[in-house]
Parts: C-alpha cells; sequence; structure tokens
C-alpha cells in the first residue's frame, strides 16, 4: 500500500507542474482570447441567424446548422494556426498550419455545401461532395510533403552560407588614401560653419590634385559632421589610411585653423598648388584684410 502511494506520487506532481505550463502556452500563443472572441461572436451570430433570419424572413432551419458549421471551422483553422504559428521549434522546412488549415477550411466547405444543397433540395449529392472535398485533401497532402520533401532544411542552408561569408575576402585598404573630415567651429559665436565647410572642400579640392592620392568625396565626408565615431572607426567604414580632422576658432582680426585638442592631425604628404608638407597643418593663420575675403598668407607649425 506504501509503496504504490509512493510510486505514483511523483507521475501526479508532474502532471499538476505540466498543466500550468500548459496553461502559459495558450495565454502567449492568444489561445484563450481567440475562444473567448468566437464563443461570443459566435454566439450572437447564431442568435442573429435563429432569430432575425429563420423567425422573422423564414429562412430555413438548416440556415442555423450553416452557421454553426462556418463558425466551428474558422474557430478550428485559427486555433490551429496560432497554435503551430508561435511553435518554437520546428522539424526541418514542416510548417504544419499550412498543410492542416487549408483541410480545415475545404472540410467546412463541403459540410455547408452539402447543408446547401440539403436546403435548395437537391438529393444524392452528399457523397459527390464528400468524394470531391477528400480527393482535394488528399492533392493537397501530397503536394506539401513533396515540396517540403524537396526544399533544403535551413540549418543546410545556414552550414552552406557560413563558409562562404567566411571565404568572401575583405577590400584592401589603400595605403594613399585620405579624408577630410569636416572642420568644427570653435568660436565662441558659432558662427563660423560656412568658413569650416569652405575650408574642407578647399583642403579636398587641393588634395584631388594629387597623383595617385585617393580622396573621399565631400559629400561622403560631410555625413560624418558631428558623428560620435572614432577616427579608427571611420576610417575602417571608408576604406581609407588617413583621416584628417581640425577645428577654426575665431579672434578679433584672426581666423585660426588647427587639429583638435583631442587629437593630432593624420595627412598625406601632398603637392599642389598650396604645397602644404606632410604634418605642417598644426595651425594655419588666416588674417583678415580690411576690407576684403579672407586670405592665407602665412602658416605656423
Amino acid at each position: 500500500m506504501g509503496s504504490s502511494s509512493g510510486g505514483t506520487a511523483p507521475s501526479g506532481d508532474k502532471n499538476r507542474a505540466s498543466f500550468p505550463e500548459f496553461f502559459q502556452k495558450l495565454r502567449k500563443r492568444h489561445i484563450i482570447e481567440t475562444l473567448a472572441a468566437f464563443i461570443g461572436g459566435g454566439w450572437l451570430l447564431v442568435e442573429v441567424v435563429e432569430r432575425l433570419l429563420v423567425g422573422h424572413y423564414r429562412f430555413p432551419e438548416e440556415t442555423i446548422d450553416l452557421t454553426v458549421v462556418s463558425v466551428i471551422g474558422a474557430l478550428l483553422a485559427t486555433i490551429v494556426w496560432r497554435w503551430f504559428r508561435s511553435a518554437e521549434k520546428r522539424p526541418g522546412n514542416v510548417k504544419l498550419e499550412v498543410l492542416l488549415v487549408p483541410l480545415i477550411l475545404l472540410a467546412t466547405l463541403a459540410i455547408d455545401l452539402a447543408i446547401l444543397l440539403k436546403i435548395l433540395g437537391i438529393p444524392g449529392k452528399t457523397l459527390l461532395v464528400a468524394a470531391v472535398a477528400l480527393c482535394l485533401g488528399i492533392v493537397w497532402v501530397i503536394l506539401k510533403l513533396s515540396q517540403w520533401a524537396a526544399a533544403p532544411s535551413s540549418s543546410s542552408v545556414e552550414r552552406v552560407q557560413a563558409p562562404a561569408e567566411s571565404l568572401t575576402p575583405t577590400p584592401a585598404v589603400p595605403e594613399k588614401s585620405i579624408v577630410v573630415l569636416p572642420f568644427a567651429d570653435l568660436s565662441p559665436q558659432k558662427d563660423q560653419e560656412y568658413f569650416c565647410d569652405g575650408m574642407t572642400e578647399e583642403i579636398i579640392t587641393d588634395l584631388s590634385h594629387v597623383h595617385d592620392l585617393l580622396v573621399i568625396s565631400r559629400s561622403s565626408a560631410m555625413t560624418f559632421r558631428g558623428s560620435s565615431k572614432t577616427v579608427r572607426e571611420i576610417a575602417r567604414d571608408l576604406n581609407v589610411h588617413y583621416v584628417m580632422e581640425g577645428a577654426v576658432s575665431a579672434r578679433p582680426g584672426t581666423i585660426s585653423g588647427s587639429p583638435p585638442s583631442s587629437s593630432t592631425p593624420r595627412t598625406m604628404p601632398t603637392s599642389g598648388p598650396r604645397n602644404i608638407p606632410a604634418r605642417s597643418m598644426t595651425c594655419l593663420i588666416f588674417r583678415r584684410k580690411s576690407p576684403g575675403p579672407l586670405s592665407m598668407p602665412s602658416r605656423s607649425s
């Protein structure tokens, strides 16, 4: 007596533990809400058909059967779709909801058609409707099973694609390549942005005349204005070897351009109209002549 009760206790605990887990699955897949909606909506629809169509307009009583079968078929199809669609683990390419939902709808349609033929007074067609529905269901099952058998599984596709991605060569960074980032406006009034853009564009234009030097276009460089990326990240994104950055600050009578205090400039040796040597752009002084535009008579290192 004692041993038998002790042996059945674990199975009872297991059943009690599995019920909350099953209930959680029902809630997660919205099965309970679906049941409540179909029960309430189906009951209301049947009441309307019974009281309005059958009771008032004298429709045949089989109309109620037609409504009930349609509601039950739609409910079963929806529950099957929600249950299997939310399944986390699937064996290969098999999707049971794609297989079962059309079969449920086909069976519902066959029953509705048989009831409709009975309402119209066409006897002897029920067996024919059932046979046609059965044949269509078998054809559908064979078609889907053959498609799933012919399609490769997702795991095999991942195994095939993974080596291909690993073998893809990364493009080599050209040694003679540079991007000139938009100069920062350090003036107190923050009113030198137009001048900063002009400086950036002029430097890009001058560097583009250097033979065998790849210079990133102004439009691509301007996308990094105010970016929080580091110099290494920008160089990797643009696939360049050098990154040039700077800042402009205005003082009474002068406007100076210099590299930001947080980093040092990275420039390539250049030869062009301005002949700026390598690493010499530590500070460029632009003196304002009165009146007239800004000029660049001298530079200090």
